[in-house]
């Protein structure tokens, strides 16, 4: 008897999102089918309105679809309500912005921890995690400093730190890159690399840039609400 094939960490069946009515009707998703694995990394890409946006609120259990199925962990994720798909982020996903999103006047060590608050994990323990998370990500001597204090590609690390100090299943990434410059992108897509690969961290990445994407083992090209492509990348010989 064949092994049965694992099933997918999400998956989206026939999802379509639909904002307005009548002549103001548009359609941002429109019919989208498309399975991730655990432990890929992809890329989504497509030009401004083209549904990646969408897609990824989808994904991060941010929004819902208007027809078809989301299913994340065997559930039916877009079938719940608010309340119960808050849970489902707290506990299983990870955000990472591209403008930080670090609060101002905390340190780097306070604004890690602060998942962990929300899930009543007691303040001990709490600065054990977070000191972890970020000497992961390599902020060893920085967990006291304030995001003033702190470069751009820092402060990016910091909100990684944040979105994995709670061990999720999936990290989701929106334009991670965008306010950082050429260097500062490369380490951070270098640091994101290594949670995948070493950590097996399922990874979703939005971005405009294909140099960006190319660190991706697969990358999802999205036109007028629907995938145009979707393709693995060929390791080299």
């Amino acid at each position: 008897m064949s092994a049965q094939p694992n099933p997918p960490l999400l998956s989206f069946d026939g999802v379509w999102k639909t904002y307005g009515a009548g002549e103001t009707r548009v359609n941002a998703l429109a019919g989208v089918d498309l399975a991730i694995a655990r432990g890929e990394f992809v890329a989504i890409m497509g030009p401004s309105g083209s549904g990646k946006s969408t897609s990824m609120n989808i994904i991060g259990c941010l929004d819902t679809p208007t027809r078809g199925t989301y299913n994340f962990l065997g559930v039916d994720a877009g079938g719940l309500d608010r309340g119960r798909r808050a849970l489902l982020r707290n506990h299983y996903i990870g955000f990472v912005f591209q403008g930080y999103n670090l609060l101002p006047r905390t340190t780097a060590a306070e604004n890690v921890e602060l998942p962990l608050v929300y899930r009543g994990v007691p303040a001990r323990d709490r600065r054990e995690l977070a000191m972890q998370a970020l000497a992961q990500v390599g902020l060893q001597g920085r967990e006291s400093h304030t995001p003033s204090e702190l470069s751009g590609g820092q402060q990016q690390r910091v909100a990684i730190a944040r979105a994995i100090v709670t061990s999720p299943t999936l990290l989701v990434a929106d334009e991670p890159t965008g306010n950082l410059d050429t260097a500062r992108s490369h380490e951070i897509m270098d640091l994101l690399t290594r949670l995948n690969v070493e950590e097996g961290l399922t990874v979703v990445m939005v971005t405009h840039e294909p140099d960006i994407a190319a660190y991706a083992d697969r990358t999802i090209a999205f036109l007028d609400g629907r995938i145009e492509s979707d393709t693995a990348r060929r390791e080299a010989a």
